[in-house]
């Protein structure tokens, strides 16, 4: 009797020694722990990482995108298959105003799959973005998709001088939310707000093709006008033209003496040179051959 009760003590000491060393069993963190300390371990990984966003999540899931600048990396799960940028919170001076995080943040361009784009994610009616061309602000409360289907090349994105989130390119390509596609561009207008240029190979945008174009200390060469010369200045143009209270045009010839014009205009044909000495008044003279 002895001896089967030594036995069996035995095989109870042993099953569960064979089962830990059997591989079979596994410690769940969530449930099977308390109070979890990882400041000792040699390296932690709690995000998933790679050069693309995944095109599905759930909500709460985060992920660590390795192509985006420092900074700007880290991406939320805020609905099912939709990302958005993580940026810092408000700045050493206190809540509100803008940051450094936010501000890197302004039209970040990144890619989400091997063929698509995000552009401004982190412009949100919370956190607009803005761009200005002379006295016109243009403010954004979205970003835009932009998805290329065919061709190798480069896509260039900027804000247009009309304030349009633009996308022009030499592929295939178009933007399914917020953006506007413009064949046919081989480099940034010079009335446009340069962001990204992103490049494509065989209708695939490249891994590692995003190059950030953005300058957010800069400035622009001013124009000033001088004697005889007119300055317009529109959003993202300056129109210089002739002053004619100063320097007289020339117009057509004139019928008569009392024909319109303005004193300074003048005019010519092959017989006669005109000049409009007051308004409404004009004096001429013979022209000939020497």
């Amino acid at each position: 009797m002895m001896m089967g009760l030594n036995r069996r003590f035995l095989l109870m000491l042993w099953m569960p020694c064979a089962m830990l060393t059997s591989g079979q069993t596994t410690v769940d963190l969530r449930t099977q722990s308390k109070n979890v300390d990882f400041s000792s371990a040699a390296s932690t990984k709690p995000f998933q990482a790679g050069t693309a966003v995944p095109s599905t999540c759930t909500t709460g899931q985060m992920f660590f995108l390795t192509t985006a600048p420092a900074g700007s990396n880290l991406y939320g799960c805020a609905a099912t298959n939709s990302w958005s940028l993580e940026s810092g919170g408000s700045g050493s001076g206190g809540s509100g105003g803008a940051t450094v995080a936010s501000q890197l943040g302004d039209f970040l361009v990144t890619q989400v799959n091997s063929t698509t784009l995000s552009i401004g994610s982190g412009c949100t009616a919370a956190t607009r973005c803005n761009v200005g061309f002379g006295g016109q602000t243009y403010s954004f409360s979205s970003g835009g998709v932009v998805n290329v289907s065919g061709g190798t090349g480069t896509a260039y994105v900027y804000i247009s001088s009309g304030g349009v989130l633009t996308v022009g390119h030499n592929l295939t390509a178009n933007c399914s939310t917020g953006c506007t596609a413009q064949a046919g561009v081989t480099a940034f207008p010079l009335n446009s707000i340069p962001l990204f240029t992103w490049t494509a190979t065989n209708g695939t945008w490249d891994a590692t093709g995003g190059s950030d174009q953005r300058a957010f200390l800069s400035s622009t060469q001013t124009l000033t006008s001088g004697a005889g010369i007119q300055l317009t200045q529109t959003p993202g143009e300056s129109t210089v033209a002739i002053d004619s209270t100063v320097v007289g045009l020339r117009v057509a010839a004139p019928a008569t003496s009392s024909s319109a014009c303005v004193a300074g205009t003048w005019a010519a044909d092959t017989s006669y040179y005109y000049v409009c000495v007051t308004a409404n008044a004009w004096l001429r003279a013979p022209i000939s051959t020497f």
